[in-house]
């Protein structure tokens, strides 16, 4: 068991990243980013990813590690994050918006063992023969619990729980239900509040400065690779709108709105998931839950 973890959740713009940066400069510590997005080594400006100096600078671990097409999920996330744990007894801080990732270690979700590429090969052919719809009537009968908790689109959470129940034998409402022991003697869990007119804003301000720093021509170099449009990047945020804008379908002005009103919709999403599944998290503002973290560690 490890003795001291922090952790930092919110949603998109809340300033997550900035509060572990002042975190770790002030404690021993190191940053593991629980952001489902800037895991990939594509799109560093549109998915929001902290400069590289940033990243060298407060010691940050789990950006970029993955290559595109490769994917990654809740139990890849959580075995390469216990893997660092081993290795250093500095307070880990993980910060991101992905709030599976973080009730990952929190709540302690079973470690599904890891699926062979050839399993998840012949998986995909299946689905790419039989479709979506057929995938998401089989998981309601292996594992009804789980199937209606989730949308009948979500091609990526189908796919993985079809996946565990064909190289497991077991379905995910199995192993959801199989969880280990805790792993931290303790944790500081803030969710960062900014009040709605100022997260918006933020919003705004930061989808206009991606454009600024070249968004659009990130996506049309990410556009240009081998796609695998089931890939959880191709869900990234004002990834579709861009790619019409880079093609010239909309203009500027309609770009921006749409690239920001997407992305307050995931915020709201972000801010419900919080509200409701962060089990054992203070709610504060920037600097109430900088001197929380700090009096408590």
């Amino acid at each position: 068991m490890f003795p001291l973890a922090i952790f930092i959740g919110g949603a998109t713009a809340s300033q997550k990243s900035s509060l572990a940066f002042q975190i770790q400069s002030k404690v021993p510590s190191f940053i593991i980013n629980a952001d489902s997005m800037q895991v990939y080594d594509k799109l560093d400006i549109l998915t929001n990813k902290p400069k590289k100096k940033f990243i060298d600078q407060y010691n940050c671990k789990l950006f970029n590690f993955l290559s595109y097409p490769e994917k990654c999920n809740v139990g890849l996330w959580r075995r390469k994050s216990i893997e660092l744990l081993k290795k250093t007894k500095k307070i880990p801080i993980f910060v991101g918006g992905t709030g599976l990732y973080l009730d990952s270690l929190i709540n302690n979700i079973s470690n599904i063992p890891p699926i062979s590429k050839k399993i998840r090969l012949r998986v995909n052919r299946i689905f790419q023969d039989k479709g979506k719809n057929y995938f998401y009537e089989k998981l309601l009968k292996i594992d009804n619990s789980y199937a209606t908790k989730i949308s009948k689109n979500d091609t990526q959470r189908i796919l993985r729980a079809v996946e565990v129940k064909v190289a497991t034998g077991k379905n995910f409402s199995y192993w959801h239900k199989h969880k280990k022991e805790n792993i931290f003697e303790k944790v500081v869990y803030v969710v960062l509040n900014l009040e709605r007119d100022d997260l918006y804003k933020k919003i705004n301000e930061r989808c206009k400065e991606m454009l600024s720093e070249g968004v659009v021509d990130e996506v049309k170099r990410f556009l240009k690779n081998k796609i695998s449009v089931d890939h959880p990047l191709h869900k990234a945020i004002g990834l579709e709108i861009l790619s019409n804008y880079s093609r010239g379908e909309i203009k500027t002005d309609q770009a921006l709105s749409l690239f920001s009103r997407d992305t307050r919709r995931y915020a709201k999403r972000q801010l419900t998931w919080f509200k409701n599944r962060a089990n054992g998290a203070k709610h504060l503002c920037f600097n109430d839950a900088k001197n929380y973290i700090l009096n408590n560690v």
